[in-house]
């Protein structure tokens, strides 16, 4: 596939015929994937500038998805379609449960590494294409944080919140759950195993699909277990080591540490413009350690070989390629930096991918095992990111505005727009 993602970024300039292209597919609604795939059509077959700009933006508003030009995947964002659709083609249905939303660029930062470097990639899009039916929700509004330069110049960020992905069967009901950020080939290896469950609880009772689902997360977090311990083992880490620790943790460095990958932004972007509330950078350490045990687990050090050399493919790293080089001429990385920025994002992305499997989905499984199977999505969902993700939703600044902190501002800087 020819990616001409630097032309579909300038979607400015044909903001007119975005507007003008966009009502028919996506104010109703209405859209489906067979619009979607009218849509590439016509995209593949057009030549570059601004018609195909503004195209690129009506397939976003059609697919419900940032760069669906690169992920060619239909999202549904309302549960009774998923469901609809599930049931029409038999598939379980993916669920991504994120901050903010997934068709705008200012979505919670794993969303938006979701969108780069899973969705883009195109195994995995095509995996999920044929395998699931897609829906995205919305946690709540994304933290928009804007630093002002006063010279024209400034930057725009979003802070805290995290993302997962929820298997759903046909009737919304909860089978598996994949917090953070994967490598895509143990993404997609995760998933296949969320799809044998799938078959195995299609059309049983609900007595008999909760057994099987607390059965398979019992095997789940036995598995996580076994591989700690081997981690531990023949790597000779002490089990303690392996978890993240800052020295003075708070909620929301705990929050925001949850993730490496989105935590190697935010804590810098929280130390630029609230200092008193992040005294901690991300620990190297724990990073170095944590990718050492990915790639041991998932490049053969057990007999298997998920992790490539590369984590990125090629589609992937253009389109991340393409949005790290959305700058102004005079800001342009060299090679080595662009180079440099690929590597640490994929040891980031390694280091996640164990996290996640041997600390946070364990977590998870440990949960839907104590309540039997017998799950509904809103009570996990809530439990999901009041503990293992740290930002409750009773908390409803996010850990933003500890009032134990003097910040020199009347009120914390608080504003209230009513």
């Amino acid at each position: 596939m020819s990616l001409t993602l630097r032309h579909s970024l300038a979607l400015g300039i044909a903001a007119g015929c975005v507007a003008a292209l966009s009502v028919s597919v996506s104010a109703s609604g209405a859209a489906t994937q067979a619009d979607l795939d009218a849509l590439l059509t016509r995209y593949d077959r057009a030549p570059n500038g601004p018609v195909k700009n503004a195209l690129a933006a009506e397939i976003d508003a059609a697919a419900h998805q940032k760069y669906a030009t690169v992920s060619r995947l239909y999202w549904h964002t309302s549960l009774e379609s998923a469901m609809e659709a599930a049931r029409a083609h038999g598939r379980p249905i993916l669920h991504l449960r994120m901050l903010g939303r997934l068709d705008e660029d200012l979505s919670c930062a794993n969303s938006r590494l979701f969108r780069a470097t899973l969705y883009a990639n195109q195994e995995v899009s095509a995996f999920l294409r044929e395998r699931f039916v897609l829906y995205w929700s919305s946690e709540r509004p994304v933290p928009h944080v804007t630093i002002d330069y006063g010279d024209g110049r400034r930057l725009e960020r979003t802070t805290t919140g995290n993302s997962a992905h929820y298997v759903l069967d046909q009737d919304g009901n909860v089978l598996d759950v994949l917090p953070g950020l994967y490598a895509p080939e143990v993404f997609r290896r995760e998933l296949e195993g969320s799809l044998t469950l799938a078959t195995r609880v299609r059309g049983e009772s609900d007595d008999i699909r909760a057994r099987l689902i607390a059965a398979f997360h019992r095997e789940r977090a036995e598995a996580a277990r076994q591989d700690g311990q081997l981690v531990s083992d023949r790597l000779r880490l002490p089990l303690a080591q392996l978890r993240i620790e800052p020295r003075a943790q708070t909620e929301l460095v705990a929050a925001q540490i949850r993730t490496m990958t989105k935590a190697a932004v935010e804590l810098k972007d929280l130390n630029a413009f609230a200092p008193e509330l992040a005294p901690e950078t991300l620990p190297e350490n724990q990073v170095a350690l944590w990718s050492a045990i990915g790639r041991w687990l998932y490049q053969g050090g057990d007999g298997t070989s998920l992790l490539a050399p590369s984590t990125l493919d090629r589609a992937s790293r253009s389109l991340i390629e393409d949005l790290y080089d959305a700058v102004p001429d005079d800001m342009r990385a060299t090679a080595g930096q662009r180079e440099a920025m690929l590597a640490r994002l994929e040891q980031l992305m390694t280091a996640d991918t164990a996290l996640n499997q041997l600390r946070l989905r364990p977590q998870i499984s440990r949960e839907i095992v104590r309540r039997g199977g017998r799950i509904d999505f809103a009570s996990l969902n809530a439990w999901v990111y009041a503990e293992v993700f740290r930002t409750p939703p009773q908390d409803a600044w996010l850990g933003l505005v500890p009032r134990d902190v003097f910040t020199g501002l009347p009120g914390d800087g608080i504003v209230v727009v009513r």
